[in-house]
């Protein structure tokens, strides 16, 4: 069936708010010039030829401005002086959103990593590790000047230690093998480090605070930083076999 016409009406209105003649068929219904309270939306539909279809939509208005108070969530527990702003919910007002103070996230932030190094440097775990791990204090002095490394020791693996160690070791244990103890033992004069099956387990697999940072590694690139941590900072153990 051919539309006609489309007229609109509001309540029991013998007139109606608009007469629609040609698609697109649209109507911009102002309700600031509506009472508030229930209303009804009557369409009546004229086809060519004769015959209508009526359609009746129930809705309620309510342009009260809604006034929202921002800086105090409802049941909040607060003390001192508070800065609250007061937004008229208006359709032409946009209400202004709230802002976050960027030092609450340094402040969480501090918080948050804070408490994990105090876990791993506090926790019976990672001092038991450390005692395994670490030398003794006298022992893990920084290298004294003229200590080398073996000299069977390849040069070309070493150097691609140094760039894995540098990548992936230096936030924890330091540029000069010093760690930061008792979370991560000294590196620098550690006597454990002989042991080549400790270091490459411990450097594939992790142990206490330290996570398996070598997992991914191939053969070729566990052999070379362990290499180069068993001969640097003034450590001497020779080639990793």
């Amino acid at each position: 069936m051919v539309v006609d016409r489309i007229e609109v009406y509001l309540d029991g209105a013998s007139e109606p708010l608009a007469v629609l003649k040609e698609p697109p068929y649209r109507l911009n219904l102002d309700t600031r010039k509506i009472p508030d309270g229930e209303h009804v939306l009557r369409v009546v539909t004229h086809f060519r030829g004769g015959g209508e279809e009526i359609r009746e939509i129930p809705f309620t208005v309510n342009n009260y401005p809604d006034v929202m108070v921002l800086g105090l969530d409802e049941g909040g527990e607060v003390a001192g002086t508070l800065e609250l702003r007061l937004a008229v919910g208006e359709p032409e007002l946009p209400v202004e959103p709230v802002r976050f103070n960027p030092i609450w996230y340094v402040v969480a932030s501090v918080i948050v990593l804070g408490g994990i190094w105090a876990y791993f440097a506090l926790s019976p775990t990672a001092e038991k590790v450390a005692a395994e791990l670490a030398p003794p204090a006298q022992e893990a002095q920084a290298p004294k000047e003229g200590a080398g490394q073996a000299a069977n020791v390849d040069q070309a693996l070493m150097e691609k230690g140094k760039s894995i160690y540098e990548a992936n070791c230096v936030a924890c244990h330091q540029a000069n093998g010093q760690g930061m103890p008792p979370a991560f033992p000294a590196l620098a004069g550690n006597p454990n480090l002989k042991d080549t099956q400790l270091v490459l387990n411990t450097i594939k697999n992790g142990r206490g605070a330290m996570p398996a940072v070598g997992a991914a590694f191939s053969e070729e690139d566990l052999k070379a930083v362990a290499t180069y941590i068993r001969n640097s900072f003034g450590n001497s153990f020779g080639p990793v076999e």
